[in-house]
C-alpha cells in the first residue's frame, strides 16, 4: 500500500477516522443554512464536502495534493488544485458564506498568508470553521500511540513534527488563533471538541 492508500483508509475504514467525521458533521451542520456556499481548503479525499453537496449545498474544494485527487474518484463537487497562488488567482473575485479549514494550517508553513487571503473570500457575516490539533492531545498521541516521547517534547516545545502523510505538523495554540482573528474583527462563536489526540 502507498502512504496515501494507507491514509485513505485511516480516513474511510479504521474506527478513529469514521469517529473524526460522525462527530464532525452534527457539530457542522447547525452552523449553515440552506444556501450556504462552501470552500473547503484543504479538502483532502472529499469525506466532508461530498457529505455536504448530498446535503444540498453549493461547495467548492482545493486541494494541491493531486495524488490524493486521484483516489476521488466519484466526487461531484467543484474540485481546484494547484499551486497556493493557482488556488488565490482562480477564487480572488469569489465569496463564500462558509470557508472549512480542516486540520490543514498545522501543515502550512505561512498560516498568516493563507487565513488572510481566505477571509478576504468570507461574506461579511460569513463563517470560518477551523479544525485544528490539540497540543496536548498531540503530546498524547505522539508519546503513547506512536510511543515516541521525544516527539511528544518536540509537541510540548513548539517545534515541528513529521507526520505520516503530509509533512511537519506545525502545531499551534489555540491563542494564536484567537488573537489572529481579532485582528480581523471576528470573533470566536463556539469552540467544539473532536478527539484529544
Amino acid at each position: 500500500m502507498t502512504k496515501q492508500e494507507n491514509y485513505y483508509a485511516e480516513v474511510f475504514e479504521k474506527p478513529w477516522g469514521r469517529m473524526f467525521y460522525d462527530l464532525l458533521f452534527p457539530q457542522l451542520l447547525p452552523n449553515l443554512t440552506k444556501d450556504s456556499k462552501i470552500l473547503s481548503f484543504g479538502s483532502g479525499f472529499g469525506r466532508t464536502e461530498t457529505f455536504l453537496e448530498e446535503q444540498g449545498f453549493e461547495v467548492t474544494g482545493y486541494e494541491p495534493d493531486v495524488e490524493k485527487l486521484e483516489m476521488m474518484s466519484d466526487q461531484t463537487f467543484r474540485q481546484l488544485t494547484g499551486t497556493f497562488d493557482d488556488f488565490a488567482e482562480t477564487v480572488k473575485n469569489e465569496r463564500y458564506d462558509v470557508i472549512l479549514i480542516h486540520n490543514v494550517l498545522e501543515y502550512v508553513l505561512d498560516r498568516k498568508v493563507v487565513l488572510e487571503l481566505l477571509l478576504s473570500l468570507l461574506t461579511d457575516g460569513g463563517t470560518l470553521s477551523i479544525v485544528k490539533h490539540s497540543k496536548y492531545g498531540s503530546m498524547i498521541e505522539m508519546a503513547a500511540g506512536r510511543d515516541n516521547p521525544q516527539a511528544a517534547l518536540d509537541v510540548y516545545e513548539n517545534e515541528a513534527v513529521a507526520s505520516h502523510n503530509h509533512g511537519d505538523i506545525l502545531v499551534y495554540d489555540d491563542d494564536w488563533l484567537t488573537d489572529f482573528v481579532a485582528n480581523y474583527k471576528l470573533k470566536l462563536q463556539e469552540k467544539f471538541g473532536i478527539r484529544h489526540f
